[in-house]
């Protein structure tokens, strides 16, 4: 295990952002050594397609921070592996609504569950409490960064 070797003062004046991308280069090698062909983006857009039924791919580059050409590129990957199907909607100009397959559905629930299991592994030197409350003040960052 790594030790990071943060004294006070060093912990008191590194960014949130720091640990947070540690965590996500974690998290990127722990799907790097599991998965073959899934990255953390694209559970990132599996999860959003699961939990925002018929979300666009405009609505989906919005709720990313990314643009519609990033998302057609990484859609069309998915698309190709079996796990995502765009429909167009009729009388809607070119509106591509998203949905997981049956594959898609499949292999998020997996990955979900790999990762939640993973997840576990960080707090089990923490309450249910600690790790919601944790959650909820990471939550509340994500919606004051989206609005700065």
């Amino acid at each position: 295990m790594v030790d990071l070797n943060f004294d006070e003062e060093m912990l008191d004046s590194t960014s949130v952002f720091y640990f947070i991308n540690y965590i996500n280069v974690i998290h990127d090698n722990f799907l790097k050594e599991n998965f073959k062909d899934i990255t953390r983006r694209d559970f990132t857009y599996l999860s959003n397609i699961h939990y925002n039924e018929n979300i666009s791919q405009k609505e989906l580059a919005d709720l990313l921070y990314v643009s519609e050409s990033n998302v057609a590129q990484i859609i069309k990957r998915l698309e190709k592996n079996g796990f995502v199907k765009r429909e167009v909607v009729k009388d809607s100009r070119g509106k591509k609504i998203l949905s997981l397959t049956d594959n898609g559905e499949a292999i998020f629930n997996s990955l979900r569950d790999i990762i939640q299991d993973f997840e576990s592994q960080f707090f089990k030197n923490y309450s249910s409490e600690e790790k919601k409350r944790l959650k909820e003040i990471l939550y509340d960052y994500c919606e004051r960064a989206a609005e700065y």
